[in-house]
């Protein structure tokens, strides 16, 4: 994927505004920010320290969508429409 499929603008008060390219999570529907111009290969973690951490991106091959660190490490294909899908059931 060479393009990010979101945008997102933070504002908190007394803080800097921030501006991030973001993906969703095909699997949970979390946004996840990732570093400008990586399309969704390197995922940006925010930290307490105010500089996020740098991480490789997350893709399942079963739905072929980006996914989460944390949908990544789980192993499973569940994505959000079959979720749905069953609720509905």
């Amino acid at each position: 994927m060479r393009k990010p499929l979101g945008y997102a603008t933070v504002v908190e008060p007394d803080k800097s505004l921030v501006e991030r390219d973001t993906v969703t999570c095909a699997h949970c529907q979390r946004i996840v920010f990732v570093k400008p111009g990586t399309g969704s290969t390197v995922y940006l973690i925010p930290q307490p320290t105010g500089s996020p951490r740098e991480e490789m991106g997350a893709f399942c091959r079963r739905c072929m969508a980006p996914v989460c660190l944390e949908c990544n490490e789980d192993g499973r294909c569940l994505p959000f429409e079959r979720q749905l899908e069953q609720a509905e059931r």
